[in-house]
């Protein structure tokens, strides 16, 4: 089944906002986003995720990249923002599926760490 997918991307002082994800011995890290709900636009979903899985309310979003991978993906730099990062409250946190940390990663340490989607790890490291 497709589904469009939007994402955030927060970068600042070199460090992007990622979630951390431990699912018994695994562990690596997604870029936040999610699939784009029904009268939605991408942008509005990229901020909708941003607040429930960041906890921080997104101004003055930019096309970063997009791509298709079972349906169509489009990822968005996020400008300023309101909230402390890791207030999320999203369905994600009651999921039961491992832990669910959002946090910063220094954009020089992602080659050396799995992260989700490939596409934007390729993206950002070409940066």
């Amino acid at each position: 089944m497709t589904r469009n997918r939007a994402g955030i991307l927060m970068i600042e002082q070199n460090k992007i906002a990622v979630i951390k994800r431990t699912i018994g011995k695994d562990e690596y890290f997604v870029i936040p986003g999610g699939g784009v709900e029904k009268g939605e636009s991408f942008e509005e979903a990229a901020r909708r995720e941003a607040e429930e899985e960041l906890g921080i309310r997104v101004e003055g979003l930019s096309l970063a990249l997009e791509f298709e991978q079972n349906g169509s993906q489009k990822y968005f730099f996020g400008g300023k923002y309101i909230g402390e990062l890791g207030r999320g409250r999203g369905e994600e946190y009651r999921s039961g599926k491992g832990t669910y940390l959002p946090c910063w990663i220094d954009l020089h340490r992602l080659k050396d760490v799995v992260l989700y989607p490939q596409e934007v790890k390729l993206y950002l490291l070409q940066q």
